[in-house]
């Protein structure tokens, strides 16, 4: 039979298909091609791990590296952050891109985890790459119930009613543009799964009733004129989420600093349930309840400075009795020092209500 040779192999005159054949494995017998694809096959593992790497796949792998117990998982659509129990989920959203939780706000998240053991914490954080420098990870890994939920934004706004808000950018040069970002968010976050939000600036003292605390807004001070975004639960596919949506996607100010939170809210609780100012009983909706002040903001924020003044037994019973938590009011508080080791109010409700975040912070404060 006639042969072509080629190198140190030889193919034999046989039909194309199978000259083919013959080729190939002429040619994979070659020690210098088994080389290059053993490069290629590493060049490519190499390449899938970074942009594992880059989509946040290696969070959890790098804090069990550091010796780290906390959870970490990447939001994907319809994945363990919107579990079967999403009701039940306490959640907080770091929204300025920071890839850490201050004191304050890694106290806030320590007290819910410490008084509510049983339900899922869920932290939601819109940074490129979490920061292991600062001990937030360290305080939040001593409650399982805690989640790290790295999110990417745009990803989460995706095939949603809030996309095209997202996508136009509009809200990037407003000078509010944190807040009205935590603003969609979070009801984005209540139309994928329900739950209950906090914002990052409050003390929970106590048990969150689950009973009482169901489907429920909150009056924002004592003259019940305004219902606040800061605490809310809502359950999954509850009519009023889809309220606040068709609203945030019909309206946009990014001039307005309350339009998107509050004002909506009240909004729509006047429009759809007759609720008057001043008046919480006018409510005519039994599918939501509405909350006195007291129970999560009992000092309003037109008297914050009482945070950072001594605390006596008659204000601390006066919480324990007629509150769930303590809302701090971060806007106006935070240049305030906060000194842990004194007798300020604030100062005794963290030692008390989240100690290891008041182990590992400052000798002197919180930040």
């Amino acid at each position: 039979m006639k042969k072509e040779k080629m190198g140190r192999c030889a193919i034999y005159d046989l039909p194309f298909g199978w000259q083919g054949f013959a080729y190939v494995s002429c040619i994979w017998r070659h020690r210098n091609v088994k080389k290059v694809v053993t490069v290629f096959t590493l060049m490519a593992f190499l390449y899938v791990t970074l942009l594992l790497i880059q989509n946040g796949y290696d969070e959890q792998l790098r804090a069990r590296n550091l010796g780290l117990k906390i959870n970490i998982i990447k939001w994907v659509a319809a994945g363990d952050a919107e579990g079967s129990d999403s009701d039940r989920r306490i959640f907080f959203h770091e929204t300025s891109g920071r890839g850490d939780l201050s004191f304050r706000q890694t106290c806030t998240v320590e007290s819910a985890a410490r008084h509510n053991p049983d339900r899922p914490i869920q932290v939601f954080m819109t940074a490129d790459r979490l920061d292991y420098s600062s001990p937030w990870l360290e305080v939040l890994q001593n409650y399982a119930n805690v989640s790290v939920v790295v999110t990417d934004p745009k990803s989460y706004f995706a095939n949603t009613p809030l996309e095209r808000w997202y996508n136009q950018g509009e809200w990037r040069n407003s000078l509010h543009k944190t807040v009205h970002l935590s603003d969609y968010m979070r009801v984005l976050t209540l139309l994928k799964g329900g739950g209950m939000y906090m914002d990052l600036d409050y003390v929970t003292i106590k048990r969150l009733d689950e009973k009482q605390l169901w489907n429920f807004l909150l009056f924002e001070t004592g003259d019940m004129k305004l219902l606040t975004n800061s605490v809310v639960h809502l359950e999954r596919g509850h009519r009023l989420i889809d309220e606040m949506i068709q609203r945030l996607v019909k309206y946009y100010d990014p001039n307005e600093y309350m339009w998107h939170g509050p004002s909506m809210i009240s909004h729509i609780m006047s429009r759809t349930c007759a609720v008057k100012r001043g008046q919480p009983e006018s409510n005519n909706c039994t599918d939501v309840r509405l909350l006195p002040h007291t129970y999560f903001a009992p000092v309003s924020n037109t008297e914050w400075q009482v945070l950072f003044s001594n605390a006596t037994d008659e204000t601390l019973a006066q919480l324990k009795n007629a509150s769930y938590g303590v809302h701090c009011w971060s806007g106006k508080s935070n240049g305030e020092h906060l000194k842990v080791h004194s007798n300020q109010l604030y100062a005794v409700l963290a030692r008390e209500h989240c100690p290891h975040t008041v182990a590992l912070g400052s000798a002197d404060y919180l930040a």
